[in-house]
Order: structure tokens, then C-alpha cells, then sequence
């Protein structure tokens, strides 16, 4: 992904919270059938040093046997982002942008095969979206539940690159900054909003 320097973050921490906040991502593949791409929800740990992914998707869904190449797969994190327009600036000679937040996870996937373990991630899954629906789900009948994990693939991203653009209007003056992240506040949308609060936490 092209990132310029002031819109880089290296920051391992705050790419975690970002990835955590924002963990609906897009998983992209390669295989026999060409780039194909699935919009999955993601649990992220921080396991010894490294970041893995965890997700699964339908088995259905033919993209999973791409991951037999044992090739990285990308995962994009992509959002919030916001319109910026060039009135809010203090120079006319300007022109409209988008401000945004992205974050690009490689890796090559792994399957989760062994019942448990499927089981597992699901419960951290929940845990991370619907906690409170951990009891109901530990009342499931076996066979009920042994049909559902049939019917998914499960599986782990161990993170082999990170690549992240930060573009937060780095390169403008603090008066157009605040400027900006205050219009986008007064829009009242939740993406601006997040935008907005992005911005005043990275500055430069």
C-alpha cells in the first residue's frame, strides 16, 4: 500500500486497538480462480510477540482452499474515513481529498481443524461481539452445534507484514487540522466522527 512518511504509523500498539476497533475486515486470496475476496469478522491476539488473525468463513464459500498454496493472503482494515472539502483550508488553490484509515495484514492462512479448537475460536468470537450470549450457547445440543462447525472453515493468520496509512491531514496546519475535524464532527456522522477523533490523536 502507498503510504507517504507523514502518513506512516509503526506504532504496534496502536495498530492493534485500530485492528481490535475496526476488526470487520476484507480477506484477500489468490488461487486457481483468479483474486477473490471475503468480508469476515476477525478476533486479533497478540501471541508471543506476533500477531495472528483468527476467522472463519462458510464452507461454501470456494476461497478457503486457496489457502492450500500456503501463499499470504491480505487482510484490509479499512476504516473510518471521511470527505474533507477544500473550503476548509485556508488557501482557495485547493482541491477535495478523503481522509482515512487503512491497515493491510499479510499472511499465509492456516485451517483449524480439530473440533475444540473450532469451538474455541468461536467462543472468543462472541466474547469479543455478545458475551452475554456465552451461557445460551454452552446450552446448544452436540448435534446441533457439530452441524454448524461442519458447515464453516476455520482458520489462523499469523502475520508476517504489517502496512498502514494514516492520511489525517498531517501535512496541513494545526487551525486547518481543527478546522476540518470540526466540520467533520458537525456532520454528525459516525465515520466523520471516528475521522475527527483520529485526527486529533495523530497529529504528525
Amino acid at each position: 500500500m502507498y503510504a507517504p512518511k507523514h502518513n506512516q504509523l509503526e506504532d504496534r500498539a496502536a495498530l492493534l486497538a485500530y485492528m481490535r476497533a475496526y476488526s470487520f475486515a476484507a480477506l484477500a486470496s489468490s488461487g486457481p480462480a483468479g483474486l477473490t475476496a471475503t468480508h469476515l469478522p476477525f478476533v486479533i491476539e497478540d501471541a508471543h510477540g506476533r500477531i495472528r488473525l483468527l476467522a472463519h468463513m462458510a464452507r461454501a464459500n470456494p476461497q478457503w482452499r486457496d489457502f492450500a498454496a500456503g501463499t499470504d493472503a491480505l487482510v484490509i482494515f479499512m476504516q473510518p474515513h471521511a470527505y474533507v472539502s477544500p473550503r476548509l483550508y485556508d488557501s482557495r488553490q485547493n482541491v477535495p481529498t478523503w481522509n482515512y484509515v487503512a491497515v493491510h495484514a499479510y499472511g499465509p492462512p492456516v485451517l483449524i481443524e480439530e473440533r475444540e479448537a473450532k469451538i474455541e475460536l468461536q467462543r472468543k468470537l462472541i466474547r469479543q461481539h455478545d458475551a452475554a450470549y456465552l451461557e445460551q450457547m454452552a446450552e446448544l445440543p452436540e448435534r446441533y452445534l457439530d452441524a454448524k462447525l461442519a458447515a464453516i472453515v476455520s482458520f489462523s493468520i499469523e502475520v508476517s507484514r504489517i502496512d498502514a496509512r494514516y492520511k489525517l491531514s498531517q501535512d496541513k496546519n494545526a487551525a486547518e487540522r481543527e478546522r476540518i475535524a470540526g466540520d467533520l464532527e458537525a456532520g454528525g456522522d459516525s465515520l466523520a466522527t471516528d475521522t475527527a477523533r483520529l485526527m486529533r490523536e495523530y497529529k504528525a
